[in-house]
């Protein structure tokens, strides 16, 4: 092979290269890629004193955000998006189902995660949780579908006896701490399927989501 011809060869080798995806770019990667603009830490406010920390996420081009209601606890505060101070205010709530809205003011449309389906959840089946663990910003986890529908806390032989009204949430095996209250819970296709809530103390990974 002359010398010329040798030059083209590695010429091509080397762009390929430059335009190939990069193995470090996995499906993981690229997912949380698409949903990091639509989660944002939240923090309360009364009299100007923060009452903690929590998060929530943007369902609405209009800035409406899905979060706990023990994390809003009924009040206004601010929430950081792009690392800018917005304020946002409450909307509605279900403090039975600690489900709450929030709206961000924004100017101009915002992006949003869109709200998948839990009633078919598979066990097994991959999940990211995002949250603002310890009011320091969005961390991602990775897990998968525990159980799609488990009550917190009752104990499963003495529940078989008794028909029940309590609700039931997805278990999930992803990291959570405080901090993670009101953040999404995320299919591998990138929707919401659930609102993350409480875990179990006593035990690893024991995590639960509001069904979306």
């Amino acid at each position: 092979m002359n010398r010329l011809l040798l030059s083209f060869v590695l010429i091509a080798a080397f762009s390929w290269q430059s335009f190939a995806a990069s193995p470090r770019e996995t499906a993981t990667v690229q997912l949380i890629r698409k949903i990091k603009p639509t989660v944002v830490p939240v923090y309360p406010v009364e009299n100007d004193r923060p009452l903690g920390s929590g998060t929530a996420s943007i369902i609405h081009p209009a800035g409406f955000m899905l979060s706990n209601d023990h994390v809003s606890k009924g009040k206004s505060g601010l929430a950081l998006v792009n690392g800018e101070r917005r304020p946002y205010r409450v909307i509605g709530r279900l403090p039975g189902k600690d489900i709450t809205l929030l709206q961000l003011r924004t100017k101009s449309p915002l992006p949003f995660i869109r709200l998948g389906r839990s009633h078919d959840l598979m066990t097994g089946e991959p999940t990211i949780a995002a949250g603002n663990p310890g009011g320091r910003g969005i961390i991602f986890t990775q897990g998968i579908v525990s159980a799609p529908s488990i009550m917190d806390g009752v104990n499963a032989l003495m529940m078989s006896y008794f028909q029940s009204g309590r609700d039931e949430f997805v278990q999930f095996d992803a990291a959570s701490n405080p901090g993670n209250s009101g953040g999404p819970l995320v299919n591998a296709l990138g929707e919401q399927i659930g609102i993350v809530s409480s875990g179990v103390v006593s035990e690893e990974n024991s995590n639960y989501a509001i069904p979306i």
